[in-house]
């Protein structure tokens, strides 16, 4: 495949769009991370781990992506695992089985952060629970419904797939070609 043939090209809007997306997230993450950090810095360090291993499973996942390597609006601000991809994977070719080993782990540390997260803000008080559970809904709203609908890695990405399902108009109208 020719990565950089046939593929959706992010626009400045669209860019501004993923900043703007993206804030619910780090307000979120950066807010659990400083109250965590009042209970114990290990846990923001902890918390700091889970989302490094997301981003190394989620590099298995950017092998065959075009967007690889540059910018891509990752889902949780899980952006530089493009770039890790493009160090870790330089030669290597999409394979659908090494994809969705790396796809199943990545989902699973992220749902391990959200899960980490909304325990320990509870234990501090429910307040904090349910406001990084509301920013990050938000933040995966706007992002399935928005920059989903537009990437051309979107019929392979298990988050992409869920958004087609969910958007099957807006896939439609900015579907370019089977990345895979």
């Amino acid at each position: 495949m020719d990565i950089n043939k046939n593929v959706y090209r992010w626009t400045k809007r669209d860019k501004l769009y993923y900043f703007i997306i993206l804030i619910p997230f780090l307000v979120g993450f950066i807010g659990a991370a400083i109250i965590l950090a009042t209970i114990s810095i290990y846990l923001t360090f902890f918390l700091i781990l889970l989302y490094s291993i997301a981003n190394i499973f989620q590099a298995g996942c950017c092998v065959g992506c075009p967007y690889r390597g540059r910018y891509c609006p990752a889902l949780c601000g899980v952006f530089l695992a493009n770039f890790l991809s493009a160090v870790f994977y330089k030669n290597r070719k999409y394979n659908e089985k090494f994809f969705k080993i790396n796809a199943s782990f990545a989902e699973i540390f992220v749902l391990l952060i959200f899960i980490y997260c909304a325990v320990f803000l509870f234990f501090v008080h429910i307040f904090y629970t349910v406001a990084f559970l509301t920013l990050a809904i938000l933040h995966f709203i706007l992002f399935f419904s928005i920059l989903c609908p537009k990437c051309s890695y979107n019929e392979t990405c298990p988050g992409g797939q869920t958004s087609c399902k969910i958007f099957k108009k807006r896939c439609e109208k900015y579907k370019i070609h089977k990345v895979n």
